[in-house]
C-alpha cells in the first residue's frame, strides 16, 4: 500500500443493495486498459490540496451541557450490513475508513440523549412523537399542531362587544377585525383565532403583527358583529365526554390526563442521528452543534466500533508506516504451497518477491506467470477470501 495515501472511502450510500465483494472479472482489466486516463494532472492534483484546510477542532460549550448527556454510536442495522459486505468482499479496511463510513451520513448514527438530574425527564407527544423537555412546551406543542387529536371543535356564535371602543385590531393574515387588548377576553379570542385559521405563529409573535384600526366606520361594523366561540369537547366514547370554552381549560385537561394518551414520558430518548429534529428547536440545535463541534462523541465512535468489531469476530492487525487498525472479515492463514493450486502458488511467489503490490501490476505479469488475466484475478479472489493475502480497499495486496 502506498505509504500515507489517504484510503478510498467505503460506498454506504445504498446500504440495501450494498456489495463491498470486488468486480473481479472485468474490475481491474478496465483499469489496466485505460490506466493513463485515472493519472491526476499536476496542477490540477495541486488546486486540489490547497483547497483542504485542516481541520481545527474547536471547544464545545452549550448550557445545555450540564443538563443532558449525549452519546453517539453506529446504527445497529447500519453496523450489521457493514460488517456483512466486509466479510462478503474480503478486503480489509481501516477503522478510520469504517469510522468515516459511518459518521458520513447522520442516519448511520444513533443517539442517546439522557437528563443528569433523576427527577427530570422528557416529554413525548404521542401525536407525531415531537421531544419536548418541558411538560408545558409539550402541551403548547399539542394545542398548535395536534388538537384535533384531543378535542372535537365546533363553532358557536356569541354576543356582540359592548363598550366604547376608540381602537380595535386587524389580522394582517385574514384581515379579520379583532377586539383590543384591553378587552375582557382578548386572549381567549386570539388563541381561538389562531386554531380557527391555522396560523403558524405563536400568540406573542402574532401580537406584534396585529394591525390597529381607528376608523370609527370599522369599529362600529366591528361592534355590530357577533364574536365566534369555539367549543372544545373531548374525545371519549359515551358520557364521559366533556367540553370547554377555552384554550386554557384545554390545556388543563391535557395537562392533567395522567395517562400516556396525550403524552409520554422517557428519562432516556434514543433516536438516529437524521431524526434530531424531533426534539424541540432549542434542544435540535443544542444537539446538532455537539455533532458539529464537539469531537469526543467520534473518538468514543471509534472505540465502540473497533470494541464491536472485534467481537463479532473480525481479524483487526496494524498495518503501514503508521500502523492503522486493520480490519478483516477471516484471520489469516499461513501459505503452505502443498495446499494451493499450482496457478496460487505461481501468484503468491511474485507478491512474495515484490509486497506490497497492486492488482494491476499483479495482472501486468500474466504473460510472465503464462496465466490469463481472468485467471489471475479468480485466484486471488479466493487467496483474499480464504485469509492467504490480504487485499486493501486501494487495491494493495500484500501476503
Amino acid at each position: 500500500m502506498e505509504k500515507d495515501k489517504k484510503q478510498k472511502k467505503i460506498d454506504l450510500s445504498q446500504l440495501s443493495d450494498l456489495d463491498f465483494a470486488p468486480n473481479w472479472d472485468n474490475k481491474y482489466i478496465a483499469v489496466e486498459k485505460h490506466k493513463d486516463r485515472f493519472k491526476p494532472k499536476r496542477q490540477e492534483h495541486q488546486r486540489e490540496f490547497k483547497r483542504k484546510k485542516k481541520e481545527i477542532p474547536k471547544r464545545y460549550d452549550s448550557p445545555f451541557a450540564n443538563k443532558f448527556k449525549i452519546t453517539v454510536n453506529p446504527d445497529k442495522t447500519i453496523l450489521d450490513t457493514l460488517k456483512k459486505g466486509i466479510r462478503k468482499s474480503g478486503i480489509s479496511y481501516s477503522l478510520e475508513e469504517i469510522n468515516s463510513a459511518i459518521i458520513d451520513k447522520k442516519n448511520r448514527l444513533q443517539i442517546t440523549i439522557e437528563n443528569l438530574k433523576e427527577q427530570e425527564t422528557f416529554f413525548i407527544t404521542t401525536f407525531d412523537n415531537s421531544i419536548f423537555y418541558t411538560k408545558s412546551n409539550a402541551i403548547n406543542h399539542i394545542v398548535e399542531k395536534g388538537l384535533k387529536h384531543v378535542v372535537d371543535i365546533t363553532e358557536a356564535i356569541g354576543e356582540n362587544p359592548n363598550g366604547n371602543f376608540k381602537n380595535i385590531l386587524k389580522c394582517p393574515e385574514t384581515e379579520i377585525l379583532l377586539p383590543p387588548k384591553s378587552f375582557h377576553d382578548f386572549e381567549a379570542i386570539i388563541k381561538t383565532h389562531l386554531i380557527e385559521k391555522k396560523i403558524k405563529l405563536n400568540y406573542n409573535n402574532y401580537l406584534n403583527k396585529l394591525i390597529t384600526v381607528e376608523d370609527e366606520i370599522t369599529i362600529n361594523e366591528w361592534k355590530n358583529t357577533p364574536l365566534k366561540k369555539l367549543i372544545f369537547t373531548t374525545r371519549e366514547l359515551g358520557s364521559t365526554k366533556r367540553s370547554f370554552n377555552s384554550i386554557e381549560a384545554v390545556q388543563g385537561y391535557i395537562s392533567s390526563t395522567e395517562t400516556n394518551q396525550f403524552i409520554k414520558t422517557n428519562k432516556v430518548i434514543k433516536i438516529k442521528g437524521d431524526s434530531i429534529d424531533n426534539f424541540e428547536k432549542d434542544l435540535a440545535g443544542f444537539i446538532s452543534d455537539f455533532l458539529k463541534n464537539s469531537y469526543q462523541w467520534k473518538k468514543d465512535l471509534f472505540f465502540n466500533t473497533l470494541i464491536n468489531f472485534k467481537k463479532s469476530g473480525f481479524y483487526i492487525f496494524k498495518y503501514g508506516p503508521k500502523n492503522y487498525l486493520f480490519a478483516a472479515g477471516q484471520k489469516p492463514k499461513t501459505i503452505e504451497i502443498t495446499k494451493i493450486s499450482e496457478n496460487c502458488v505461481k501468484i503468491v511467489k511474485y507478491i512474495q518477491k515484490t509486497e506490497p503490490i497492486k492488482i494491476i501490476s499483479i495482472l501486468s505479469q500474466s504473460g510472465e506467470m503464462k496465466l490469463e488475466k481472468n485467471q489471475i484475478l479468480v485466484e486471488l479472489k479466493w487467496l483474499v477470501k480464504e485469509g492467504y493475502v490480504k487485499e486493501f480497499s486501494d487495491g494493495t495486496i500484500v501476503c
